[in-house]
């Protein structure tokens, strides 16, 4: 059986994790995910962990793509990159907002050559308004939603979570509005932009607390390990009365074990 997207062409313009990601769930559902990086490559090969002297956390965000590097300020360089975009099913990008404007990247103007094209933006507060080119990182995120002041002990410094939530939103996110494309520019034949902000992508996960300040105006306070709604449902010490089976396989033969004797 074929993957779902195999004959799709994604274009990516991307850079560290949230475009990649979005690109990747894209290239494990078979899509042919091109990849532009800049001649000083991604910043993501820099970071630790590295086995063989590459990053796993580079190879882990660009599995199942290919890539090369170019210089857009080049006029040959940006001439390859806006003739594979005439013939992409979807623009992948994560770049500060108007940067590809003034490359003649933008949606406006490659939509114009390709109109069945679904061009996909991650940034960190959007394409419009009054902070649209303010940096966007993912802990920045956090904190501008609000989100950030919902984790951790009460009375004290709010935590980051372990992972990169608005990161991670916002590349499912993206990618669920690249899927949303390629239906819309089946049916009828003309592609989409949409606008996928972080910080809007990790407030919107938290559903329950926004929704239940919208309607109370009371402001979801820390809580630690308890759970927000239910009680008791949260994280409690207890003793462990003989040792973890390290595999399936043990745990059943301890079980029969057990059971025959």
């Amino acid at each position: 059986m074929s993957q779902p997207l195999k004959g799709i062409r994604v274009l990516e313009i991307t850079n560290v994790m949230s475009g990649p990601y979005a690109g990747m769930l894209l290239a494990d559902m078979g899509a042919d995910v091109i990849k532009v990086e800049a001649l000083k490559g991604d910043m993501a090969p820099a970071f630790p962990p590295l086995a063989n002297g590459e990053s796993i956390s580079f190879s882990s965000l660009n599995r199942n793509k290919r890539s090369f590097a170019v210089d857009l300020k080049h006029p040959t360089g940006l001439a390859i990159v806006k003739k594979l975009a005439e013939a992409a099913d979807v623009l992948l990008e994560n770049n500060r907002p108007g940067a590809l404007d003034k490359l003649g990247l933008g949606a406006d103007a490659l939509k114009a050559a390709n109109p069945k094209l679904v061009y996909v933006s991650i940034s960190g507060f959007g394409q419009t308004g009054p902070a649209r080119r303010r940096g966007g990182i993912n802990v920045i995120a956090e904190a501008a939603s609000g989100v950030m002041s919902m984790y951790g002990e009460p009375d004290k410094m709010p935590m980051r979570p372990a992972i990169q939530t608005a990161d991670l939103f916002a590349a499912m996110f993206a990618a669920y509005a690249a899927l949303a494309g390629l239906v819309g520019a089946a049916r009828n034949g003309e592609g989409r932009t949409a606008d996928i902000a972080l910080t809007e992508a990790v407030l919107a996960a938290a559903t329950w607390e926004a929704s239940g300040y919208l309607a109370t105006g009371e402001v979801p306070q820390r809580v630690g390990h308890r759970h927000r709604l239910n009680a008791p449902n949260q994280l409690f010490e207890t003793r462990l009365d003989e040792p973890a089976a390290s595999t399936p396989a043990e745990a059943l033969a301890g079980k029969a074990e057990r059971h025959t004797t």
